[in-house]
């Protein structure tokens, strides 16, 4: 009963799957389709549709992860996708079609922070415009699309653009001042020269004068403008006067606290473009501090910009001084000509009776017995066996009967030699190295090559055992090698400190089982001052090297009519010549012009101040009527001295 309702179970089990196997095996080839078409619609970039159809094939089979992948990956891209189109529709100030995609994009991927945080912000833009609304203003559209944050951007860099920098004084007369008054006050001669030039002219309440010169003060001008004449009354007066406004000036007493009280200050960013490395961007910064008497400059290495807060004229004094350091580096290119030429010669002349020619009179006289034995041994160890020898023997009877048939001996021949050679080689290089000025140029031109540098040591770690060899290698560069650094003197002379260095490798030995090089080596240093496309020749090396040898047969080598018969003479010749040039060429110049050369006026030990040459007229529209010509000098009322304070008794 048992086995008959197990098997009934089994049966039941089969029958199910029979049934169950077409409808998975459709839905599979359903979701697999799905993936293939969501995937085509990906690679066209639409993602919605993407989307949609992978949704599908997750719900097809639920349990694939290629599907779920794929859904998951879609998600993140369509969302963005709604982002991106809000984000521009919001820039266009289109902000409710904007808010409708962003929308969209938080309910395709409700995980999106982007998404999240733009919808706030389109809800607060649309909150302001209805509070505009109501309030009869009418926004622009390209105000509707800034965000809170970039209308505050907005309004700071309005507010930027409205700052004033010191104003300068435009009179509205500009005719030069010819004047003269006699034994007059200071606030007269001020109110006089302002009333000729069509400014305003403010005192300070507190302003005083010293009592000697209340009506002993004479003024005399000619053909002075403005700026000069209040200068020359600010001398007179032991004044201070400076611009309010383009027409307006302000004057009052001359001193430290009043300096320090009304005196403008600039804040002004410079941009130094030519300035390589934090060091020369230090060195400025401290010059300005003790040139210019500017307590506050701060650099910032990153961008090379120096931040400057001083007076006007210092800060004006720092303008013409970094217009005048900020000079692009001078440039030389530097042409490296190595020549180098050897030429060997070799001549071998040998007319000898011997058996080797040039190594003298040689016949071995050998054993060779008639009837021989011949015996054969080995001599073998435990590892290794080692070939067999044969010797010839004679047995011991016939010792007696040796004779000279026994022997044989090689008779020395003849030899007529004659042999020359000519070997000629040539080496040109002429690379180019191109530095800045001051900074130093290398030039590598060849190959790496190891040597062996170690020792012993212990092994096992054992002091007194066994030893191994240990072997370090270092690469050094062989070949052309050029490290210039170049100084230019103005435009047409430069200063060259080099050093070059010449290296082969000549030949190699075996030093304890590792083969070294040994490497021929011709350096140059040396500075050298030479001007600008002129040849300086370096290392110009000449070597002659003669070489004689004469071999032959001892005795008969001397003979002088027979030494040609057994001897050999070899003679051999080596030139070798080896020139380096140098050719500077200057192809850039900081550019100092004349207007970096001029000096200009910068006031007194104590105080900083430069003056503004007076600006050129423009020229007018239409030419102006002849007019009579101006009297070289005109009498000019004076303004009326207030009134003597006369204390009451």
């Amino acid at each position: 009963m048992r086995v008959s309702n197990r098997l009934a179970g089994w049966a039941a089990v089969a029958g199910l799957l029979v049934t169950l196997l077409p409808a998975l095996e459709a839905r599979a080839r359903k979701s697999d389709r799905l993936l293939a078409e969501g995937r085509v619609a990906e690679q066209r970039k639409q993602w919605d549709k993407a989307l949609a159809l992978f949704e599908q094939a997750l719900q097809e089979a639920p349990g694939d992860p290629a599907c779920l992948m794929a859904a998951r990956r879609v998600r993140f891209q369509a969302g963005q996708a709604h982002v991106e189109v809000g984000l521009g529709l919001r820039e266009q100030g289109k902000l409710e079609a904007a808010l409708a995609e962003l929308q969209k994009a938080v309910a395709i991927d409700p995980s999106s922070a982007i998404a999240e945080q733009e919808l706030r912000v389109t809800l607060q833009m649309i909150e302001r415009e209805k509070k505009k609304a109501a309030e009869g203003v009418e926004a622009k559209p390209e105000e509707r699309g800034l965000t809170p944050a970039a209308e505050e951007r907005q309004e700071m860099l309005e507010r930027i653009a409205q700052l004033e920098p010191v104003p300068r004084l435009k009179p509205l007369s500009t005719q030069p001042i010819n004047l003269r008054l006699s034994k007059q006050p200071p606030k007269v001669l001020f109110e006089t020269v302002c009333k000729l030039a069509g400014i305003n002219l403010i005192f300070d309440p507190e302003y005083r004068t010293d009592p000697s010169m209340v009506s002993n003060l004479n003024l005399e001008l000619t053909n002075a403008t403005l700026e000069q004449a209040l200068d020359y009354l600010e001398a007179m007066t032991k004044s201070y006067w400076k611009p309010l406004s383009a027409n307006t000036i302000f004057v009052t007493n001359d001193n430290q606290p009043k300096r320090r009280d009304y005196e403008d200050f600039v804040l002004k960013v410079f941009y130094l473009t030519n300035i390589t490395t934090p060091q020369e961007l230090t060195e400025i910064s401290t010059m300005l501090r003790s040139i210019t008497d500017i307590r506050r400059v701060h650099q910032y290495s990153a961008q090379n910009v120096l931040i400057v807060r001083g007076s006007a004229d210092q800060v004006l004094l720092a303008e013409k001084l970094i217009q005048d350091l900020d000079k692009p580096k001078a440039e030389v290119v530097v042409d490296v000509l190595v020549m180098e030429a050897n030429r060997t010669k070799s001549r071998d002349l040998a007319a000898a009776v011997a058996s080797g020619g040039t190594a003298g009179l040689s016949s071995p006289i050998t054993f060779a017995p008639r009837n021989s034995v011949t015996a054969s041994s080995s001599n073998s160890s435990t590892t290794t066996p080692t070939a067999s020898t044969q010797s010839q023997l004679i047995s011991l009877a016939r010792i007696a009967h040796i004779s000279t048939n026994d022997f044989a001996v090689t008779l020395p021949g003849a030899l007529l030699q004659a042999l020359m050679t000519d070997r000629q080689t040539k080496v040109l290089q002429s690379p180019q190295v191109r530095a800045a000025n001051g900074q130093k140029a290398s030039l590598r031109i060849g190959d790496k090559v190891p040597i062996a540098s170690g020792g012993m040591q212990p092994f096992g770690g054992v002091v007194g055992g066994f030893s191994s060899l240990y072997s370090q290698f270092q690469f050094i560069d062989v070949g052309v090698n050029v490290d210039i650094t170049p100084t230019v003197h103005g435009v047409n002379e430069v200063t060259l400190k080099v050093e070059l260095e010449i290296s082969t490798v000549r030949d190699r030995i075996d030093l304890g089982g590792i083969s070294q090089p040994v490497i021929g080596q011709r350096k140059v240093t040396h500075e050298i001052r030479i001007p600008e496309g002129e040849v300086s020749l370096l290392g110009g090396l000449m070597q002659t090297q003669e070489t004689r040898s004469l071999t032959g047969i001892p005795g008969l080598m001397q003979i002088p009519v027979l030494k040609k018969l057994f001897s050999s003479q070899s003679v051999e010749k080596n030139n070798s010549e080896l020139l380096i040039a140098l050719i500077p060429h200057i192809v850039r110049t900081p550019g100092v012009t004349a207007q970096n050369l001029k000096g200009v006026a910068s006031g007194t030990d104590a105080q900083i101040r430069v003056s503004l040459a007076p600006r050129a007229p423009e020229a007018p529209k239409h030419p102006p009527e002849p007019k009579p010509a101006a009297p070289p000098q005109q009498e000019v009322k004076p303004a009326l001295a207030p009134a003597p304070n006369v204390p009451k008794e």
